[in-house]
């Protein structure tokens, strides 16, 4: 490209060839020429996307191929190497397995230019699981609100160090990863947390807390842009299966190239990466705030909330029996054991999962397979044609309301995670719970 694109899209991926092709090959059936992707390998075959790209690199002058090295390279490694490539004003992240809808970008620009002093951009987000074999048919929650607000940097400040409203991750948003964040915000970011983007092994939430820190302007919609999806060889697919987190977490550890549990500063944090991604989430936090001298007061009680809905998605007996001793354990060896009272979690299995479908007044609920949707990709294709355009969305000529200027409550808006905002009922809160928990992965 000849011309700075308006969006990079980065899609890193490692030995998961096929959807990552799949992927690529959603995102380039939208022909928007103010768009970048860069797409990154680090597969331990060269060759299978090598040959892949190809066929598309003279076609395509959007693309920016990273192919593999030959060596493994950690996701942090993965990662920086993709942001570096990256030349748009705006950047976004998205798993291999995932899709964004490249349109996205219209929205961004028109309010950019109305408030030019929003530098991160959030958006509601859906939830995919690809099919498996006897795995159930999944459903997805489309919105019915497509108001563009803005919010005060205090909002998602609380939702992430402060634990606010939790589900089983903090609902804060505005990390790279389905989100768009500024180019002059990632080079502060650069220049002031050591000359590098990405500083954790836990690259999604250790932007995300970066950008809270340190943007000057946030904006959300509510109306969705992009989908998280779950192969069976993701993170996320992995929760609420125990012999399989405990996998993916040796698999995670062994290729960052160090135990970052280690850290001097988690000593007087007990939980563990094997317990699940909030533990996870958890730890990441724990080293940042120490690291950059975050004081927040009464998370505590939030971060206990949501262990418990990460332990609530085990669904085998003993799985959730596992767990739950592991966070029963860290609790008590956790300041003074003040903290246990709070997590609380109830066995779901004997809940049997429902694929629903219908309406509320807030949203519709289809089926992930609806219309022989078999990617994410070719799901968004039919969701595209039950939501308003995103050239119809309306931003307002003097700017960006606020969530009081606009009526809107914050929990009724701010899902950032693609959480849901209907209070499930007793008899689906299984179901929702996994799908909340889903909805949010890392890679």
């Amino acid at each position: 490209m000849t011309h700075q694109p308006g969006l990079t899209i980065c899609v890193p991926s490692r030995n998961r060839q096929f959807y990552f092709q799949k992927t690529i090959e959603g995102l380039l059936k939208n022909e928007r020429p103010d768009v970048q992707f860069v797409f990154a390998d680090n597969s331990d075959d060269p060759a299978i996307m090598n040959d892949f790209m190809a066929a598309l690199l003279p076609k395509d002058p959007r693309i920016v191929y990273l192919p593999s090295t030959g060596t493994v390279l950690s996701m942090l490694d993965n990662w920086e190497r993709t942001i570096k490539a990256a030349t748009g004003e705006w950047v976004s992240f998205i798993g291999d397995d995932d899709f964004i809808d490249p349109d996205v970008m219209g929205l961004i620009d028109r309010v950019a230019a109305v408030n030019p002093d929003i530098e991160a951009f959030s958006w509601g987000t859906l939830s995919y699981s690809w099919p498996v074999e006897g795995e159930p048919v999944g459903t997805v929650r489309i919105p019915f609100d497509r108001a563009v607000i803005r919010l005060p940097k205090s909002e998602p400040f609380r939702r992430m160090f402060g634990w606010y409203e939790p589900n089983a991750v903090p609902t804060s948003g505005y990390s790279i990863y389905h989100s768009a964040i500024r180019r002059r915000l990632l080079q502060r970011i650069h220049d002031k947390y050591g000359q590098c983007y990405f500083g954790h092994a836990v690259v999604d939430y250790d932007m995300a807390m970066k950008v809270i820190c340190e943007a000057q302007g946030f904006a959300f919609t509510q109306r969705p842009f992009s989908i998280f999806g779950a192969c069976p060889a993701s993170n996320s697919f992995s929760i609420g299966r125990l012999e399989d987190t405990k996998k993916k977490a040796e698999i995670f550890l062994a290729e960052f190239g160090s135990n970052f549990e280690a850290d001097p500063a988690l000593r007087d944090f007990p939980f563990s990466s094997l317990l699940g991604v909030t533990a996870t989430i958890g730890l990441t936090q724990h080293v940042f705030r120490k690291q950059y001298g975050i004081e927040v007061e009464g998370w505590e009680k939030g971060f206990a909330k949501a262990c418990a809905l990460n332990t609530e998605a085990y669904r085998d007996k003993q799985a959730f029996e596992t767990i739950k001793a592991g966070y029963d354990m860290a609790f008590r060896n956790w300041k003074g054991g003040r903290f246990l009272k709070h997590y609380n979690p109830v066995w779901l299995g004997d809940i049997p999962l429902l694929t629903v479908t219908g309406f509320t007044e807030s949203a519709l609920i289809i089926r992930s397979d609806i219309g022989g949707a078999d990617t994410p990709a070719a799901l968004w294709e039919v969701i595209k044609g039950m939501i308003v355009p995103a050239d119809d969305i309306v931003v307002h000529p003097d700017g960006l309301r606020s969530l009081v200027e606009e009526g809107v409550a914050s929990e009724q808006v701010l899902r950032l995670a693609g959480k849901t905002v209907v209070k499930p009922t007793a008899q689906s809160k299984a179901s929702e719970n996994l799908r909340r928990l889903r909805g949010a992965k890392r890679r």
